[in-house]
C-alpha cells in the first residue's frame, strides 16, 4: 500500500526497519507509530534480537506482530 516503507525485507530485517523509521518520526517531529511484521522463522536469526535490544535502548514506540505460523520458508 502507499503506507508501506518497504516492499519487501529480508528474513529479520522488519524489526531494525522499524527502529530506523522510529528514529526519523523522532527526528521529523511526527506523531506516528512504525508497525514491524516477522514470522517465527525470522526470529531465529541475531538481526531481530539486535534490533529489539536497539529498541530497548531508545525507548520509542514500535508496534511489533509477530506470524507465529511454526513454519520457515516452507513446511
Amino acid at each position: 500500500s502507499e503506507h508501506d516503507y518497504f516492499i519487501a525485507g529480508h528474513s529479520s530485517t522488519s524489526i531494525s526497519l522499524a527502529v530506523g523509521v522510529a528514529k526519523a518520526i523522532k527526528l521529523k517531529g511526527e506523531d506516528r507509530v512504525p508497525v514491524a511484521f516477522i514470522g517465527d522463522g525470522a526470529m531465529s536469526a541475531g538481526m531481530a534480537y539486535e534490533a529489539l535490544n536497539e529498541l530497548g535502548d531508545i525507548s520509542m514506540p514500535v508496534i511489533i506482530i509477530l506470524n507465529d505460523n511454526e513454519m520457515s520458508i516452507s513446511k
